[in-house]
Formats: structure tokens, C-alpha cells, sequence
């Protein structure tokens, strides 16, 4: 940057930094309407003028795309007719690719590029699919913002089938029928759209050959019988291999208990099925597995850590279900059948095992542990009740993704080499697990990755991750772009918060409903934790969240504003007044407590980040990211956070909104937009942690930045 650019750029900056404490629209109350377009554009196109303007960013910004760019990483495996298929990125490709080998040695061909397809182009991702059980083609959903187009492509010539079906994202899912000839999927109903994207959900039946709007729907309230289905759910079907019998499936939105509809499968081909509801909201029921005419429920009614019960698949109820593996020490988090066992995916605190059940002709056997390389998460767990043995995607905070086999005789694993060793290196990077003493006396893990050469100064820059919501643990995940942050000298820490499913539903009801605030103070706790413990102090601790997380996050903000010196929040949920507006809203607030009477609204407005915003308060720095296009999350939130934390903070220090216009959810956006938001999170973290080549003008000493006055955390 020459001389006058780089003038303009730290003018432009000081501008906007001294526009941090005014608000340049009225404050809307919680709860309230969207806010105003101009201010959302207006904000956007501050936050990117002050972010660009950071010394440091560009370069930064390069290593990440290095980073991620380097290694050849394989997810969402699937495996059908011998034929194993997957989603591949790898140097050179813009965006993961759909590839198809014949089995684990067999020579790899790209069956989707999307980059390379007259309807891709640069924005376009591949966000779901699901090959036939014959293995000769493969639905997939393609998108370039919210929605996914649904296609079919032929196997063996690599062709589209002449037909695209929109309104399809929710397809995970999708099934096939026995014989590959058909396939029933999920669409939202035209026109809507933001967060009621999740409302009125139905399966249709498309019959492969058959024009489009020919498709009949075949589950939804009222067809074949079917009731008490939310308007907020994602449905799908199950087709087992063998059996008179088909399944509809109704996940209660968002990460719900399921209810189980049965027919015979023969009425569902023909498009006439006849539902019976075989278990509902009252049976606590997590997922299902399903072979010839035997049915096993993931359940956790009277098993706070989940039991699987056995049915017969023409039961009229679950009063006669047997228990196939008993509730145990560590949750059970899912399950895959497979012609020798059951296997499940287990886990204590926030890590991952495998066990499994031996099936015989007398029923279940007895729980064995396998052993696997290392203490991980198992991504993806796989198995097929007419095959032997399983397969598992593992995935460890450093140790990298690799996919293995299970032999179902001995138990032992062995490499398949669909995964080569990734290029980012993370053997310098310790990982270690630490528990910090909650207030009530609970001790809250915490997963803390460094170089092994740091030293417990104080003065580490450290970011801080928090969730806690929904039953969802933190689990671990490789991300090669994490080196960017580790190799710098900065900590990268996550807080097993109660409110995930860490331990159990014992661990997420004491941070839910009317008991929501304990994941806050968790969060706090953990904060206090890693600065009393050496390994940082409050003005070089950056926190951040996603989603529902930015009830804890942010619920810090305004409780302990004196805990850290930055904050940054992707999609977060801050505004509780404002879920009622929507059917998936709706279903979310259940989570966090109810609004039925006036001391549950007084309460939620106690744990709402937004409506404890105080004014004349010296908040940190704080950086809100949205898309505006987003799937499942309603940017205004975080804009009307923005605004209100603008108007309210003396600290002088940034409260800045990126935007993405017309882009979805991170998770699923290109790997360009990916690479640009991590480069902003980590820039503008090691700016306001100090960082001198991060800094627009002369460095300061972190021991010389303001710091708030502490502020009694709320009981």
C-alpha cells in the first residue's frame, strides 16, 4: 500500500472506530421488526472498510487459503452396491467435487464439478446427496445462496436426468427405493422463505422418468392419515432393505426428538400409504435403524444418557419393545446396523468411542468396546445390515480425518487410504483438556490447543469458543486453517458449556429452558479459568460463538464486559423477544424457556443478551457477521445488537456488522467466502488483542489498554 493509501485507509479507520459509540438509527425494542435495509448496508459497508484497513489481514488472509487449500480432504461418505461415493476437496479445486470409486481402491472419476456446470458457476456448492441402492445414480442438491436445486446424475455416463427440482434443501436424508426406480424427498412449500424456511415441510414420490409435476406428496398432515406432525420439522423417509414395511420420519426443528409414522411398503410405492404413528413426542425417540422387519429406536425417555429398544415393525406401539444395549456410562449418540452387530458411537465429555452390540439369533449380545486410534470424534459411522463389519470417518482437534474399516470378526480397524495424510502440519500443536470449577461446584471441560514450546505468562492471545445449546456437543473437528491462529503464538480454546449434550441430557437441561442462565455463567467461568490459570489475561482473551451460542457469549458481554477484550458472534441468536416471529423461532424458545407467563418473560428477558445492553458501559470490541440469505438464522438480530451496542459504548472501541449479501450459513458457503471470514475473525481479534502487526497505528502495550470496570455477574 503506498503512502497516501495507507493515510486515506488509517483515516477511513479512525472514522469509523470514533463512529463506534453512536448509533446512526433509533434503537428498535426487542423483538422488534427487521432493521431499516440502509442501516444493514451502511453498516456493511463500514465494517469492510475499517476490516480491510488492518495491517496484517492481507497476509493473513493468504496463509488461511494456503492452509485450506493444501490438502486433499474427503467428506460425506457413502457407500452403495460396492461403489463408495464422496465429496472430495483438494489443491486446485475451488469447491468440494462428487466422486465415485469401485470400492476403496478403485480408480477415482468426478461425477459433479459443480465449478464446471452451465448451471454452477463460482458461487455454486453441492450441499447434500444420496446415491441409489443400486448404485447407478446419485441425487444431489447444488446451491448458490439458500436453496438447493435437486438433480439426478447417471453413474456410468456422468449425465443429468432431464429434470431439476427446487425448494430441496432438507434432502440428508432422501430415499430411494429398493429397486432405484423412484425416490421420495422434501420441499418447503413456494414462496417461503428467512427463518420460516423449516415450516409446512412434505415428501413427495418421484417416479425416475416421469415429469416433475406428476409427483404426489406422500407424507405431510392429512396424507394417508398422518397427524400431529409440528409445522416445524424435517421429515424423510425410510425404505429398509427386506421388509413389508416403510418408515416417515418427523424431526422436530431445531435438533428435536423424532416421531415414527409406519406403512407397508407396498402402499407407500404405490403412492397410497397408510400411516400409523408408531412413536411420538411422549417416547423421546432419537433415530431409528431398520432391517427386514426388525426396528431399533435411539431412545432417551428414562435414560438420560440413551438406550436402544428392539420392535417388531407392525407393533402398534413401543409397550413391547425390548432393550437391545442398555443405558451405560458414556451417551450413546448414534447408531449403525450392520449384519454381525449394532454399532454405536458413544462419548464422555465431549470425546468420542465405538462400541458395539453382537447380533445372534437369540437377540443382542453383550456391549464391547473397539478400539480406535485415537480419542476423537467420529464424524461419520457406517454400516449396512446386509454387510459385516463398519466404517468410520475420524476427525480429532489435531489429529488428522482418516477413514477406516471395521473387521467384524477380530474388531480391529485398518486404514482404507481413501484419505491422504493432510498437508497442514499440527505436530508442534499440543492439545490438552482442562476443567474449570463452575460456581455451583461443576467442572466445565475445556478443550485448549497450543504450540508446545508456550509458556503460562499471562500474555498468551487466546480465542475462546462457546455453544452450549440444543443438546449438541462440541465436538472435535480438523480445520487446517486453525494453524493460522495456533502458529502465531495464539490459544485456541473451546468451553464444554452446560447446555450441550457433553455428559448427557443432564448436561443439557441444567443449561436449558428456565435454567438457560447456567450457561452463561459456565462461559464466564470458564473466562475467569484460563486468566487465573496463567495462560492469558482480559486484554488479550477474544470470545467467540455461532448461533445459539451468542446467548452465552454475548450474555458474558453484558454481564463481565471487563473478561475480555473482543468479541465476535457468526449468526448469533441475541434478541429472544424476536424467536416468536417465526415457526422455527417458535420451536427454538422452548430451549431457552418459555413465554407463557410474566415471570418466564422476565426471565428470558434476563438471560437476553439484547435487553441487557447498559448504557455509558466501556464494552470490547465486537464484531457480529451475517448472511444475509442465510438458512436457518435471522441476521437482523445481530443488527439490532449492533446498533443498540453502538449507541450504548463509552470504550470507544469498534462494534462493527459484516454483511454478506445474498449468502447463506458459513458451513456450507464457497470455500472463497470461507477463507474471507475467517480472515476477518482473526484480524480483528489480534488487532484488539494488540497484536503490534495488527495494529493501524503505533503499537500499544496490552498493559496500557482501557480496561472496564468489572460488573457483578447476574445470579
Amino acid at each position: 500500500m503506498n503512502a497516501r493509501r495507507a493515510a486515506l485507509a488509517a483515516v477511513a479507520l479512525a472514522a469509523c472506530v470514533a463512529r463506534g459509540a453512536q448509533a446512526p438509527t433509533p434503537v428498535p425494542p426487542a423483538g422488534a421488526a427487521d432493521p431499516p435495509e440502509a442501516f444493514v448496508r451502511e453498516e456493511a459497508q463500514r465494517a469492510r472498510a475499517v476490516l480491510d484497513a488492518i495491517p496484517g489481514r492481507a497476509a493473513l488472509r493468504e496463509r488461511i487459503r494456503t492452509l485450506t487449500g493444501s490438502s486433499t480432504m474427503i467428506r460425506m461418505l457413502r457407500m452403495e452396491a460396492g461403489r463408495v461415493f464422496y465429496l472430495k476437496s483438494a489443491p486446485g479445486l475451488q469447491e468440494p467435487v462428487l466422486c465415485v470409486r469401485e470400492g476403496f481402491t478403485g480408480t477415482e472419476r468426478v461425477l459433479v464439478d459443480p465449478r464446471q456446470r452451465p448451471d454452477g458457476g463460482e458461487n455454486a456448492v453441492i450441499d447434500w446427496f444420496v446415491p441409489s441402492p443400486d448404485g447407478r445414480h446419485v441425487a444431489f442438491g447444488m446451491s448458490r445462496g439458500a436453496e438447493s436445486l435437486l438433480h439426478v446424475v447417471g453413474v456410468d455416463d456422468g449425465r443429468d436426468l432431464p429434470f431439476e427440482i427446487d425448494r430441496t434443501r432438507m434432502n440428508r436424508h432422501l430415499a430411494w427405493e429398493r429397486d432405484g426406480r423412484s425416490f421420495y424427498y422434501t420441499r418447503v412449500p413456494e414462496g417461503e422463505s428467512g427463518a420460516r424456511r423449516a415450516a409446512n415441510a412434505r415428501i413427495y414420490r418421484h417416479v425416475l422418468g416421469r415429469e416433475t409435476a406428476r409427483d404426489e406428496v406422500v407424507f405431510a398432515p392429512g396424507v394417508g392419515g398422518a397427524r400431529d406432525i409440528p409445522e416445524a420439522v424435517e421429515p424423510w423417509i425410510v425404505v429398509p432393505r427386506e421388509s413389508r414395511h416403510a418408515y416417515a420420519i418427523a424431526r422436530s426443528l431445531p435438533g428435536g426428538d423424532i416421531a415414527v409414522h409406519v406403512t407397508l411398503a407396498r402402499d407407500l410405492e404405490a403412492g397410497r400409504p397408510r400411516w400409523h404413528k408408531l412413536a411420538g413426542a411422549a417416547d423421546e425417540i432419537l433415530a431409528i435403524a431398520a432391517w427386514k422387519n426388525e426396528l431399533y429406536l435411539l431412545s432417551r425417555r428414562d435414560a438420560p444418557r440413551h438406550r436402544v429398544l428392539r420392535v417388531s415393525a407392525g407393533a402398534e406401539s413401543l409397550a413391547g419393545a425390548r432393550v437391545a444395549a442398555a443405558e451405560g456410562d458414556a451417551v450413546i449418540r448414534s447408531m449403525a446396523l450392520a449384519r454381525d452387530a449394532l454399532y454405536l458411537r458413544t462419548m464422555v465429555a465431549g470425546v468420542d468411542r465405538l462400541e458395539r452390540v453382537r447380533l445372534g439369533l437369540l437377540g443382542p449380545g453383550s456391549r464391547e468396546f473397539l478400539r480406535i486410534p485415537f480419542d476423537t470424534a467420529i464424524a461419520q459411522l457406517l454400516a449396512d445390515p446386509a454387510r459385516a463389519g463398519a466404517v468410520l470417518r475420524l476427525e480429532g482437534w489435531v489429529q488428522p480425518p482418516s477413514i477406516l474399516q471395521v473387521d467384524a470378526r477380530t474388531g480391529d480397524v485398518r486404514n482404507t487410504g481413501l484419505q491422504p495424510p493432510p498437508a497442514a502440519d499440527f505436530s508442534a500443536i499440543d492439545e490438552v483438556r482442562l476443567y474449570a470449577p463452575a460456581r455451583d461446584g461443576a467442572k466445565i471441560p475445556i478443550t485448549l490447543l497450543y504450540r508446545k514450546t508456550t509458556r503460562l505468562t499471562s500474555d498468551n492471545p487466546t480465542l475462546l469458543v462457546g455453544y452450549g445449546a440444543f443438546g449438541d456437543p462440541a465436538s472435535p473437528r480438523y480445520d487446517p486453517a486453525r494453524l493460522a491462529w495456533l502458529e502465531r503464538g495464539g490459544v485456541f480454546a473451546v468451553a464444554h458449556v452446560r447446555g450441550g449434550g457433553e455428559y448427557g441430557d443432564p448436561w443439557h437441561a441444567a443449561g436449558s429452558g428456565g435454567s438457560k442462565a447456567t450457561t452463561i455463567l459456565d462461559f464466564i467461568a470458564a473466562c475467569e479459568f484460563l486468566e487465573r490459570y496463567g495462560f492469558t489475561n482480559q486484554n488479550r482473551l477474544a470470545v467467540e460463538a455461532t448461533g445459539a451460542g451468542g446467548i452465552a457469549v454475548a450474555g458474558a458481554l453484558v454481564r463481565r464486559p471487563d473478561l475480555f477484550a473482543a468479541l465476535v458472534a457468526r449468526e448469533p441468536v441475541v434478541d429472544l423477544a424476536s424467536l416468536a416471529r417465526s415457526p422455527r423461532g417458535r420451536a427454538e424458545l422452548a430451549e431457552f424457556g418459555s413465554d407463557a407467563t410474566e415471570e418466564d418473560r422476565a426471565r428470558l428477558r434476563a438471560i437476553s443478551p439484547y435487553e441487557q445492553v447498559s448504557p455509558g458501559m466501556p464494552y470490547p470490541g465486537v464484531l457480529f457477521a451475517i448472511g444475509t440469505d442465510d438458512r436457518d438464522a435471522d441476521p437482523s438480530q445481530a443488527a439490532r445488537m449492533a446498533a443498540r451496542l453502538q449507541q450504548a459504548t463509552t470504550s470507544g472501541k469498534p462494534v462493527l456488522l459484516r454483511v454478506d449479501f445474498g449468502a447463506g450459513d458459513l458451513e456450507s458457503a464457497p470455500r472463497a467466502q470461507r477463507v474471507e471470514m475467517l480472515a476477518d475473525i482473526y484480524a480483528f481479534a489480534l488487532w484488539q488483542l494488540g497484536d503490534p502487526a495488527f495494529q493501524p497505528g503505533p503499537p500499544v502495550p496490552p498493559a496500557a489498554l482501557p480496561r472496564a470496570p468489572r460488573v457483578p455477574a447476574a445470579e
